[in-house]
């Protein structure tokens, strides 16, 4: 009998060899996920910012949302944080495969090419100081990318080559690079909105009235809402904003 196979081997269990298949997520917790290489994936689009692109990221929000019910999605970028209360029975396996996999092919065929994304869980509670305090990170990061990405393409059609621009850019403070922009006709604070906090997808819940054998009926129905004129999330308006979507996400 061959060496490379005998009956008396102990039988292996191979459900017990699956990583992470017994690690649970907490039950609130952020998924964040992150483009693969979407810097040279997406080297025809406008630069920095492509409004084609970026509706494609707002539309598969949507789609996952309706598909797996987040209570909302954060998008900058090629990043998107979504708030989730308990799914797939919190296994992470599951959770970081699925919405990452479902992301990403439902954004591959909107722009026509293969795309992919990598995913994350953060755990959160479910309070709104914690929350705001998560998307003001992630806003600042959305803000950090935003002036990095304006100074590295207006720089990049004077210099012409990619090493020697980032090379410039390296070590310059922001006022560096608001003053540099400034002086090439750039407002950084006057750019759109969306560029620089971020989108902000999630449910609303809306009355509606229809007339059923003779008499007015109310109901509600939720729908799903874009907001691309975010306030900062560490002002008042932003705690506001965050307080009305939670308040009618869980009580919807």
């Amino acid at each position: 009998m061959s060496k490379m196979y005998s009956k008396s081997r102990k039988k292996i269990d191979w459900k017990k060899r699956e990583l992470y298949s017994r690690l649970l997520s907490p039950e609130a917790f952020i998924l964040r996920i992150d483009g693969r290489n979407f810097s040279k994936i997406l080297k025809e689009f406008e630069k920095p910012y492509d409004l084609r692109f970026t509706k494609a990221m707002v539309e598969t929000c949507k789609e996952v949302m309706r598909e797996f019910n987040p209570l909302f999605a954060y998008i900058f970028s090629d990043e998107v944080n979504f708030l989730f209360k308990e799914i797939f029975g919190c296994r992470v396996e599951k959770i970081d495969s699925i919405i990452a996999s479902e992301f990403s092919s439902r954004l591959s065929l909107k722009l026509g090419f293969p795309v992919s994304f990598d995913s994350r869980i953060i755990y959160i509670n479910i309070e709104i100081d914690e929350i705001l305090d998560y998307l003001k990170f992630r806003q600042d990061e959305c803000w950090r990318n935003h002036l990095n990405s304006y100074a590295f393409y207006t720089l990049l059609k004077e210099i012409r080559n990619r090493r020697k621009t980032q090379e410039f850019l390296k070590g310059k403070k922001s006022r560096e690079i608001h003053e540099m922009l400034f002086e090439r006709g750039i407002n950084i604070s006057k750019t759109p909105t969306w560029q620089r906090r971020g989108i902000l997808v999630y449910w609303s819940t809306v009355e509606l009235k229809r007339m059923f054998r003779g008499k007015i009926v109310k109901f509600k129905r939720r729908k799903i809402v874009e907001n691309w004129e975010l306030p900062l999330f560490d002002s008042e308006d932003g705690k506001k904003l965050l307080e009305k979507i939670l308040f009618e996400v869980i009580n919807c």
